[in-house]
């Protein structure tokens, strides 16, 4: 965990550090600093540190534009050029290609000591990684182990976390096309969101669990929080990859600190509603997913429920027997039922969304009533029907 171009910006802004190229990289995040003078010591660089270079190894088979290249291929995320007696000015073959790269490079005149500016970077780095290491142990614990609230008020309190404000939890699930994304990539992303987060806004915490990414959002109002969570769920868009996506599910919001579980359980729940099909509410961009507790509907009700049996009773009382027609006859009625009850019962409407002839949709809820046994015509049934197949998906997530 370290800190974003952006926020180095901001913090050292007394210093005289100038960005003159490379703006597009400026969410690149940065984990150290280090002195890089010669190509020698560039192959020392681990990735992700903001590099610092007065030019003193600068020569004829060394030439700065050459610098620059080695550090950003040895997984630089940025360079910072003290302008002096070795480096009089940066060339426009350099700011050529940290533009194109979206390598930000600055300069700092000669007269401003850059070991100041690595000292407030680097301990600004190392506090804010003890942040997230208090911060994550205690939110963790308010989640999975609620009434021991030794475990997490008192720390929360010291970071200006009140019992008794309001609370939400927000989940995020990035995963790729062939499964979960690799550890440093999720490490990446919540730099990332982390940097643009306490950029940005106020009395928004981060932390993990496991693969999981989770923010608490603290004293929001409603409304406020959407226009906050779309604009972070857009902004997370930006940042992925090809073939990468994000579920994000956003718990019941005004929560007391002490029962922020709650809000945190409605939130892992929605995920796997969400992954499990389109929910009415969601918001998409490409593959990804915003779904806010509030937007559900009967959904809120089912996640309530925790009786197990009563629940499978009631699927077999009700699509039982449709759903085991399917699966022994390798037909998709139950699929075709519920189309046809979500669009008011109009067999052409359906036969629209499922491209078949309206004909054939009549044949199969004909079919679909006699397994059932039922009246489809009859609201009160239809209402039965509909609540078996949500009930039996709660059943399967």
């Amino acid at each position: 965990m370290g800190l974003t171009i952006k926020e180095i910006i901001k913090l050292v802004d007394h210093l005289e550090m100038k960005l003159v190229a490379g703006e597009a990289g400026i969410d690149n995040e940065i984990t150290w600093t280090h002195m890089v003078d010669s190509d020698t010591i560039s192959a020392f660089l681990q990735g992700k540190e903001l590099v610092f270079t007065t030019g003193i190894g600068l020569n004829k088979e060394l030439s700065l534009i050459e610098l620059v290249k080695d550090v950003y291929r040895d997984g630089a995320s940025g360079i910072v050029i003290n302008i002096g007696p070795y480096v009089e000015n940066i060339g426009q073959e350099v700011l050529d290609f940290a533009d194109e790269k979206g390598f930000p490079v600055f300069e700092v005149p000669w007269h401003v000591h850059m070991a100041e500016i690595m000292r407030i970077i680097c301990y600004e780095i190392t506090r804010q990684q003890q942040n997230v290491i208090e911060i994550s142990a205690a939110l963790n614990n308010a989640f999975l182990c609620p009434v021991q609230e030794d475990l997490y008020v008192p720390t929360l309190m010291k970071k200006g976390y009140m019992p008794d404000g309001s609370y939400s939890v927000v989940m995020l699930d990035v995963s790729a096309i062939e499964g979960d994304i690799a550890q440093d990539r999720q490490e990446t992303l919540v730099s990332q969101l982390s940097g643009h987060i306490r950029f940005s806004y106020k009395r928004i915490l981060v932390c993990t669990q496991d693969k999981y990414i989770y923010l608490v959002m603290n004293n929001y109002s409603v409304e406020e929080e959407r226009q906050i969570l779309n604009e972070i769920f857009f902004k997370i868009c930006s940042w992925l990859r090809k073939y990468e996506s994000v579920v994000m599910t956003a718990g019941s919001n005004n929560i007391k600190l002490n029962n922020i579980h709650k809000s945190y359980e409605q939130s892992v729940k929605m995920n796997k509603l969400a992954i499990s099909g389109t929910i009415s509410g969601e918001i998409i961009n490409d593959n990804s997913k915003l779904l806010f507790y509030t937007d559900i509907g009967v959904y809120r009700i089912l996640l309530s429920l925790k009786d197990k049996d009563a629940m499978e009773e009631y699927v077999r009382g009700t699509v039982y027997p449709l759903l085991e027609y399917d699966k022994i006859h390798g037909t998709d009625l139950s699929g075709e039922l519920q189309c046809y009850i979500r669009h008011d019962c109009s067999l052409q409407d359906t036969a629209d969304e499922l491209m078949v002839h309206r004909n054939t949709i009549n044949y199969k809820i004909n079919k679909a009533a006699d397994i059932l046994n039922m009246d489809l015509t009859r609201l009160s049934n239809r209402f039965e029907v509909s609540m078996g197949f949500l009930v039996n998906k709660m059943l399967d997530i």
